[in-house]
């Protein structure tokens, strides 16, 4: 029997023993002969060999990954002898494949994804165990593969999903064996036309009374052949909706024009394009005005000579314009010439008269030749808001007088009936003889009595305008998209107004309001939008704000549809410089009532450039203190606020000098510290200190993710207003949507506090008629709502430095109903039970094996993510949650263990978000949990992310508390190095010493991340739970602890759940972050008294051995670090040291 030596994929080495009997004719040779397991010997191969040659290796063209037997035939000169005994089977070794799959097609149905599929490799060519595939694929022009390993031989399809639209690929495939990928078949594909992105409008021009031009850019990703636009714009008043279809050039800049549309009116502009994958979504919503256009007819009601080259005309606004009538056209006729002389009369040379219920005009022309016939008629003139044209109105019917030399009188007055049309108009000069009849006394008297008469009017307009503005303060109003004069679109003026029946909504008591909340919330917030839409129908549409709309006040507003009423605005006091400058008293903000207090807040819209000045002397002028400013200076790429403080250092304004003497950081707001001067006054009072208080985490569209940081910031800064002090200013963009918001939410606890009751639809009523659009959305209605439920749920849970044990001893008493404030509070707490939607993307498919418990997973509001790779679905999804320190919404990352299929991700984190601190709260131990060890050895680098950059681990140090490792992330692409500091304490918080040792860990690590604080620092733990959470909620309460002498760890703990589900642990472990802050108070405090002993020893001991007398009270308190050492610090400074505790 042959016997088999080594083994190749194509070769085998064959020994066996001669042939014993020759049969007298000597062996010349052997023959090799070998078949597979499915041959017969006949269709085997041979090798015929040397006679000498017992032992040979041989390539008989075996086969790779085959079986084989093999025997021995000898042969001499008589011919063959029988077959030896067969061989054993033996398998060739295995090869790469040495074909490529067949047949390969690649499909794109969907824009985002190729289906390609494929037959196997003929079974021969794959030399070896089919393992699966390798699968490449490129964008055509960047050939940069990225690869998928395929690990199925059943199937030879497969979909690669998260690729581009409408972009040509080249698809790679290969098979796999045990010794790697074969060659490649290759195929391309086009992916299929998916939606584009939103276009961007840039800009309206050519604005007319009945069209518009819109421009606009494409969309940043097209997806596919641009076929067409959808332009689309909204009547604001009407909600009609018109669509228009653009075709032609449509690359680069692109414009169109609107027609067809009503004069002064507003609409909301979108645009959206549409590719042979559809329809993209529209752009955001662009507000488009249209210009006014020209008035209707006036209608004269008199002409009266005066002298011998004087006419005095009354006259009736006409019924219909479009925002004012500034200027009026009076056209005479020389009826005895037929010269025509047209004298425009601006606002100062005409008189506006209110007797009654009538309103009327007067004005008087002067210089006319005498003893004429004259006709005369009136035209009015709207201003253009865009330019500088006006829209000349048609003319009234003509008015006819004899202007005659002497000191005779004429006047011509037609009956007007009292709905003032079809007016009768009769002719002078039919009656002319009579009229001369008419002695000149009773001229003057006619005069007299006409003067008489227009004073008594005027008072009585005064009157009854002082008696609304007084009624205006108590009542209410309704917004509307564009300023009007009428309850519709385009605005007409009624002579006579419809009277206003002010809807009355009943009050709900403070203990049925949380159940009335979830009345509203039920139906997908059914009932929240009818109440909101029945407030909007009920509020009023009447008010004025003609100052607001004069000429030179339009470029103060920041909107042109957002005005100040008159009746509630502020006046700014008259500058001397600026007697001769008309209405340099305006500024686009109003009065607005509080619960119980009349101008208790003023809404303004966000400063711009023009206006900073008259900002600061309004601040100034209303002795304001507190500033809330609830909005970002850009929100989707827009200005939404001008930046109209100084960050260092002293700007002027006017006479007022802005000096900036300190900024204090928050988690959610920031709070700037101003001093403000008056530099023209000279009483000792002429320097005061602001706060500004900037709300930071409001969306740029709908509102808040959490309700709880809106009600602080609320609560703070109106806390911050001293009594005494003026109207607290709110502003966000136009000052009237998140404004109202921030009112109605104060007001209103401010209401129930007192009076035990809540009426928000009855209070908004009545301060929109202080100022138009507040509260906006329903959404910020339902906001005001629910942060009042979130005041009734937990009332103030800040606790004060020296209160601290006292508060514990009351949460953990036990009541009558046998359970305590710190279980209701922790019930409180995690009430929130989080939806599917809400874990998403956590618990898709491919992202649970990354998960070590799925109930501890992050929150798609706070969840981390990391760089997508391509290809790849979930790959931008690690385990992880952004939470909130006291100075900075996403201070700290918290994550799981990394296991071994995270690990990459764990540092691709670490890059992403430039973390120079890492704390690891977990123990290496190889037990069935795999928590392991996931960093490299020191000095052995390790390519991350495809190799976009290397980590090393450049030094490690093992401490008594802690062990520290020093990692070093170098970009292999360009120069960028990011340092790291790994801080590994497993036992912590160790259970057998003092609470307060849990602080000295985080005291440590808080002075190495101020080194380099350029990210969030991670928090590692074994699921990403409750120890990571103390650390992260006792950092938190000590920064607040040090900042404000307060701690809330109510209101930390209900974030922290929101944000990550599950990882506040058991009431003990809520109790422990109170007790273990207690215990570092106490600790300190100790260290305080020990510290004060010492310093009164070593001054007694410098008195010749006297004693030490008693210390004063202000020797038992030390001086606090943060006040100022130099003596000489005006006040101003003072306080700034000292106000950082209030806020």
């Amino acid at each position: 029997m042959p016997q088999i030596g080594s083994l190749k994929s194509r070769t085998v080495s064959v020994w066996w023993s001669a042939s014993t009997e020759e049969n007298n004719s000597p062996i010349s040779s052997y023959m090799i002969q070998v078949r597979t397991n499915t041959e017969n010997w006949v269709l085997g191969n041979q090798v015929t060999t040397n006679i000498h040659q017992k032992n040979i290796t041989t390539n008989m063209s075996l086969r790779p990954y085959t079986s084989y037997k093999l025997r021995i035939v000898a042969v001499n000169s008589i011919g063959e002898s029988m077959p030896s005994e067969p061989s054993m089977f033996f398998i060739t070794p295995s090869e790469e494949p040495e074909a490529p799959p067949s047949n390969l097609l690649a499909t794109s149905n969907n824009s985002s994804v190729i289906h390609i599929k494929w037959d196997h490799p003929a079974a021969e060519k794959i030399n070896g165990e089919l393992k699966g595939y390798q699968v490449m694929y490129s964008e055509a022009d960047k050939k940069v593969f990225s690869v998928i390993t395929f690990e199925r031989t059943d199937k030879t399809e497969l979909d690669i999903p998260g690729v581009k639209s409408y972009t040509e690929y080249l698809i790679q495939v290969a098979a796999i064996n045990t010794e790697g990928p074969g060659p490649v078949a290759n195929a391309a594909v086009v992916t299929a036309e998916g939606k584009p992105s939103k276009p961007r409008i840039t800009h309206i021009s050519r604005n007319t009374p009945s069209t518009v031009k819109v421009h606009w850019v494409e969309p940043k990703v097209i997806n596919g052949r641009l076929q067409s636009y959808e332009l689309q714009w909204i009547n604001t008043n009407t909600g009609v909706v018109r669509t228009k279809v653009i075709n032609g050039v449509l690359r680069n800049k692109i414009s169109e024009n609107i027609t067809n549309l009503d004069p002064y009116t507003q609409y909301d502009v979108r645009v959206r394009a549409v590719t042979g994958g559809g329809k993209g979504q529209f752009s955001d919503r662009y507000p488009a005005m249209t210009d006014v256009t020209a008035p209707g007819a006036p209608t004269i009601l008199n002409a009266t000579t005066i002298g011998t080259d004087s006419v005095y005309l009354r006259w009736l606004r006409p019924k219909k314009f479009y925002r004012d009538v500034e200027e009026y056209l009076i056209e005479f006729i020389d009826l005895d010439s037929y010269f025509t002389k047209t004298k425009k009369i601006p606002e100062k040379e005409y008189e506006v008269v209110k007797s009654n219920d009538m309103t009327w005009i007067e004005s008087a022309v002067s210089n006319l030749p005498s003893n004429r016939h004259y006709s005369v008629r009136i035209a009015g003139l709207t201003q253009s808001l865009f330019n500088a044209h006006q829209y000349p109105g048609n003319y009234s019917a003509k008015e006819f007088f004899y202007l005659q030399g002497g000191n005779e009188s004429n006047t011509t007055e037609p009956d007007i009936p009292s709905n003032h049309s079809n007016v009768i108009i009769a002719d002078p000069r039919a009656i002319q003889a009579a009229e001369q009849d008419i002695m000149s006394a009773g001229i003057v008297a006619g005069i007299v009595c006409g003067i008489l008469v227009v004073l008594l009017a005027s008072l009585v307009f005064i009157g009854c305008r002082s008696l609304t503005c007084r009624k205006y303060y108590q009542a209410a109003y309704n917004y509307l998209a564009v300023p009007t004069n009428s309850n519709h679109f385009p605005s007409t003026v009624i002579t006579i107004a419809e009277p206003f029946v002010e809807k009355t909504y009943p009050e709900v008591k403070v203990e049925d309001f949380i159940q009335h909340v979830k009345i509203l919330h039920a139906d997908t917030d059914d009932k929240f939008s009818q109440e909101y839409s029945d407030v909007n129908k009920n509020t009023r549409t009447d008010l004025k704000a003609d100052t607001s709309n004069m000429h030179e006040n339009k470029s103060k507003n920041r909107y042109v549809n957002i005005t100040a009423f008159d009746h509630s605005r502020v006046y700014l006091a008259k500058q001397p410089q600026s007697e001769k400058i008309r209405q340099s008293d305006y500024i686009n903000a109003n009065y607005v009532d509080g619960y119980h207090k009349s101008k208790a807040y003023i809404a303004t819209q966000g400063p711009m450039p023009s206006t900073f000045g008259d900002f600061w002397r309004m601040v100034w002028e209303q002795k304001s203190v507190v500033i809330v400013m609830i909005t970002k200076l850009m929100e989707k790429g827009r200005k939404k606020c001008d930046k109209y403080w100084p960050e260092e250092g002293l700007e002027q304004h006017g006479n007022i000098a802005v000096k900036h003497l300190n900024t204090f950081s928050r988690a959610h707001y920031t709070v700037r510290m101003f001093s403000l001067k008056d530099t023209k006054a000279k009483k000792q009072s002429s320097e005061r200190i602001v706060y500004q208080f900037h709300y930071t985490e409001w969306p740029d569209h709908g509102v808040p993710d959490f309700t709880l940081p809106v009600l602080k910031f609320v609560q703070k800064s109106a806390f911050a207003n001293p009594p005494g002090a003026g109207p607290i200013v709110v502003h966000c963009s136009a000052g009237v949507g998140r404004t109202g918001t921030y009112i109605l939410i104060d007001a209103m606890i401010e209401q129930l506090k007192d009076k035990g009751t809540i009426n928000i639809p009855q209070f908004l009523l009545k301060i929109r008629q202080q100022r138009n659009f507040l509260v906006q959305t329903e959404e910020q209605y339902m906001l005001i709502h629910d942060a009042l439920v979130e005041y009734l749920l937990s009332h103030d849970t800040e606790v004060r430095n020296g209160e601290i044990n006292k508060y514990i001893h009351n949460l953990t008493t036990i009541q009558e109903d046998k359970s305590s404030l710190l279980q209701k509070q922790f019930e409180l707490l995690v009430a929130y039970c989080p939806k599917e939607i809400d874990k998403y993307p956590a618990l898709e498919e491919y992202n649970v094996p990354k998960n070590r418990r799925e109930e501890l997973v992050p929150m798609t509001t706070k969840r981390v993510q990391i760089p997508t790779k391509p290809g790849i679905p979930g790959s931008d999804y690690i385990n992880a949650t952004f939470l909130q320190g006291y100075t900075k919404t996403n201070e700290f990352i918290l994550t799981q263990h990394p296991m071994e299929s995270t690990i990459e991700d764990f540092w691709r984190m670490v890059w992403d978000k430039n973390s120079s601190v890492i704390v690891l709260l977990s123990d290496i131990v190889d037990d069935e949990q795999e928590f392991i060890k996931f960093w490299p050895e020191e000095d052995n680098p390790l390519q991350v992310d495809t190799g976009i950059f290397k980590l090393t681990c450049r030094e490690e140090e093992t401490g008594y508390m802690y062990t520290t490792r020093d990692f070093l992330l170098e970009s292999t692409q360009d120069d960028y190095v990011l340092m790291t500091k790994m801080i590994s304490c497993s036992n912590w918080p160790r259970d057998d010493q003092p609470l307060c040792k849990a602080f000295d860990l985080i005291d440590t690590i808080r002075d190495i991340h101020r080194l380099n604080d350029i990210g969030p620092v991670i928090v590692v733990d074994r699921y990403g739970g409750v120890t990571g959470c103390k650390f992260c909620a006792l950092w938190s309460s000590l920064d607040q602890l040090q900042h404000d002498k307060t701690i809330d760890i109510y209101h930390l703990c209900k974030l922290y759940h929101k944000k990550r589900a599950g990882i506040i642990g058991s009431v003990g472990d809520y109790l422990f972050l109170y007790s273990a802050v207690d215990s570092y108070c106490n600790d300190q405090n100790e260290k305080d008294s020990a510290l004060m002993s010492n310093h009164l020893i070593l001054r007694s001991s410098k008195k010749n051995g006297t004693m030490p007398r008693s210390p004063s009270v202000q020797n038992k308190v030390p001086r606090s670090p943060s006040l100022p050492n130099n003596h000489h610090s005006s006040k101003a400074e003072t306080n700034s040291s000292k106000a950082e505790t209030n806020v």
